[in-house]
């Protein structure tokens, strides 16, 4: 028996949980198409919980999403077999800052660091494996995908940074979507001048926005306009993007395969 049917032999769940997260065909991918839905759908309720009023039914939907990561998680480190595997994943830090503003009380009121469940989303290889079929995994359109994202994500954070260090005694800055207002008249250096912090950690503050604003920016850009690339490794020196017609590696001139990586 080999090693890897005895370890399936002596631990059936593992097994089966780890096919089902990290397999790419049949039965994984359809497990993996639904839990990309209700990430979808997950990440739309924390973009809308920060422009909603918080009712009874909001604490209902907060807690039942709680529950639902905790076992997400435990499941995928149980698949893997270690922490100590499943960390070394960098999604898996930004779902350990999600888990937290559920269950630490003192990063409670920070919700809006929420949105990293969106980056992790995108980061993930089991999102490029279902989207499509596949055929967008290490593509142009998911160098871009993932570019865009950034950019939102840093501006939903910066958001909520300003509306959680600056909202309390401003006498404009009353609701996330201000705070929103300023954070991206900020990021692209239009200042109109309506929302202004004007103490020495407020000016710190924007400076940190317009410089992250224009290479974010910059970076969407130059995805959005590069050159569509194939992904197919040379042999000789392991380079793995080039123009789409190339025939030769762009780097030692090596004549490439066809098979894509």
């Amino acid at each position: 028996m080999s090693e890897a049917a005895d370890a399936a032999s002596r631990h059936p769940l593992r097994s089966k949980l780890r096919d089902l997260y990290f397999g790419v065909e049949g039965a994984a991918l359809k497990f993996q198409g639904v839990l990309f839905t209700l990430d979808v759908l997950i990440i739309g309720f924390f973009i809308a919980a920060n422009f909603i009023r918080k009712e009874a039914w909001f604490l209902y939907v907060d807690y039942g999403i709680a529950a639902f990561l905790v076992l997400d998680v435990a499941a995928r480190i149980y698949a893997l077999g270690s922490l100590r595997r499943w960390i070394k994943y960098p999604s898996s830090w930004a779902d350990i800052v999600v888990l937290a503003t559920f269950l630490v009380p003192l990063v409670q009121n920070f919700g809006f660091l929420r949105i990293l469940r969106l980056w992790a989303l995108v980061h993930r290889e089991r999102t490029w494996n279902v989207l499509g079929g596949g055929r967008w995994d290490d593509t142009y359109v998911e160098d871009l995908t993932k570019a865009v994202v950034n950019l939102v994500v840093f501006i939903f954070l910066a958001s909520g940074v300003a509306y959680a260090l600056f909202s309390p005694g401003h006498p404009k800055m009353h609701t996330f979507i201000d705070a929103m207002y300023f954070a991206v008249t900020s990021l692209t250096t239009t200042g109109y001048g309506d929302i202004t912090l004007d103490t020495q950690l407020g000016r710190a503050f924007k400076i940190v926005l317009m410089l992250s604003g224009i290479t974010l920016f910059f970076g969407v850009a130059q995805k959005a306009f590069a050159q569509h690339q194939q992904r197919v490794r040379c042999r000789g020196c392991n380079t793995d993007r080039h123009e789409a017609d190339a025939r030769y590696c762009r780097v030692c001139g090596e004549r490439l395969s066809s098979d894509r990586t």
